[in-house]
C-alpha cells in the first residue's frame, strides 16, 4: 500500500483524463426534473396484498428482521418490476423511487422487514455493522447518543454529498435503499448528483486538480464499520475508471480524519482539489432535490451517483420524527454478484 501511495504522487502516473462516454450516466438537475415521472414506480394493489400475506406469515411465526428470509417474503409483483428498476439504476441515471408502500398496518420494525424484502429483489442486502445493523440501519436523529462525527445519518445535521463506503467489505455497496417510515416536520430533502457529470465538470473547470482525485486517500471508517483487527483506514481514490465507467467514492468527513490518522495530512494541493469538488456539488444545477414521503423508497447506484441530505427539524410526535430504513446491496445480476467462486476470482484473484 505504501508503494501505491508513493507511485500515486508521480505525474506520469496520473490517469488519462477524458470526458465520460456513457451519456445515460451524465445528467444535471434540469434533466431529471424533466423526466421525474419516469423515475417512479407506483406500488400496485397486487403488491400491497402480497406484502400483507407475507407479513401475516411473519407475525404468525414470530419472525423478526434477524430471522426472516427471502423465502418468507415472496413478492411476485415486485419481481416483475425489478428488471425495469435495475435498468434505471445501472443503465440510466442511477436512481429510482418506489412509491406508495402502505406502512400504516405495520410497526416501524415491521416496515424495516418490508424494506429489506423489497431490497432482496434488487440485490443482496449486506451488513452495515458487525453486531448491530447487520441487515439494515435506522436513519434517525439519535441526539447526544451519537458520538461518532462520521455517522451523520444518526443526526439531524446537514449531510454533505457523499457515497456510502461500506468499510467492512472488500467493495462498497452497489445500491443504497432508503425507505421513508416517517418524514421530518421540516426539511430533510434528499440531494443526488451524477458522478460522471461532476467528473466532467472538474475536467472542464479544474483540469489541473482532477488528477488529485484519482490518487489514493485514507478514509476513516465509522466506529461501527471497523474490523477490530482490521486496518485503521481504508485507502481508495475519489474517482476511478472501470473500463468506460466513472466510479466515485467520497465522504469528506471520513477523508480529513483518515489522512490525519495515517500520518499524511491533506496537502495544500489535495485540499484545493477537494474544496473545488465540494463547490461543484453544492451548485444547484448539479444536484436533483426531492423529499421522500412516508411509504416511498429511494434506491440509488452507490458508485454512479453521490447523495446528501438537508438538515431537518423533527416534531414532537413519532409521526414527525424522521426515520428511514437504510439498506446496502450488492448487485446480483451483474459483475461477480454473490457467487463465492466469482467473488473470490474478482476480488482476491484466481491464485496459482
Amino acid at each position: 500500500m505504501l508503494e501505491l501511495l508513493q507511485r500515486a504522487g508521480r505525474p506520469e502516473d496520473a490517469p488519462s483524463l477524458r470526458p465520460s462516454t456513457l451519456a445515460a450516466w451524465g445528467w444535471r438537475r434540469a434533466d431529471l426534473e424533466a423526466r421525474a415521472g419516469s423515475l417512479r414506480w407506483a406500488v400496485p394493489p397486487s403488491l400491497q396484498r402480497e406484502i400483507a400475506l407475507a407479513m401475516a406469515l411473519v407475525r404468525a411465526n414470530g419472525l423478526d428482521l434477524d430471522t426472516v428470509e427471502q423465502e418468507d417474503m415472496r413478492l411476485p409483483s415486485f419481481a416483475q418490476a425489478a428488471p425495469r428498476l435495475r435498468a434505471l439504476l445501472d443503465d440510466g441515471p442511477g436512481l429510482a423511487i418506489v412509491s406508495g408502500v402502505d406502512l400504516d398496518p405495520y410497526s416501524d420494525d415491521e416496515a424495516g422487514i418490508i424494506g429489506w424484502a423489497l431490497s432482496n429483489y434488487l440485490g443482496r442486502p449486506i451488513r452495515q455493522g458487525l453486531k448491530a445493523d447487520r441487515r439494515l440501519f435506522t436513519v434517525t436523529d439519535r441526539g447526544a447518543a451519537n458520538r461518532d462525527p462520521t455517522r451523520i445519518g444518526a443526526s439531524n445535521r446537514i449531510s454533505w454529498m457523499h457515497t456510502d463506503n461500506g468499510c467492512l467489505e472488500p467493495r462498497p455497496p452497489c445500491y443504497i435503499g432508503l425507505l421513508c417510515v416517517h418524514a421530518a416536520r421540516r426539511g430533510g430533502d434528499s440531494m443526488i448528483a451524477s458522478a460522471a457529470t461532476l467528473h466532467d465538470a472538474m475536467l472542464a473547470e479544474h483540469p489541473d486538480l482532477l488528477p488529485e482525485l484519482f490518487r489514493p486517500f485514507h478514509f476513516l471508517p465509522p466506529h461501527l464499520h471497523t474490523w477490530p483487527a482490521g486496518p485503521r483506514t481504508i485507502v481508495k481514490p475519489v474517482f476511478e475508471r472501470r473500463g468506460e465507467e466513472i466510479h466515485i467514492h467520497y465522504a469528506r468527513v471520513m477523508i480529513e480524519p483518515g489522512m490525519e490518522r495515517a500520518g499524511t495530512p491533506l496537502t495544500a494541493r489535495q485540499r484545493e482539489a477537494l474544496d473545488a469538488f465540494d463547490g461543484l456539488m453544492q451548485r444547484p444545477d448539479m444536484h436533483y432535490v426531492f423529499r421522500l414521503a412516508r411509504g416511498e423508497m429511494l434506491v440509488t447506484n452507490n458508485v454512479q451517483t453521490i447523495h446528501g441530505r438537508a438538515g431537518y427539524e423533527d416534531g414532537e410526535t413519532a409521526d414527525e420524527r424522521r426515520m428511514l430504513k437504510r439498506l446496502w446491496m450488492w448487485r446480483r445480476d451483474r459483475g461477480p454478484g454473490i457467487d463465492p467462486v466469482a467473488l473470490d476470482a474478482a476480488e482476491l484473484g484466481r491464485g496459482a
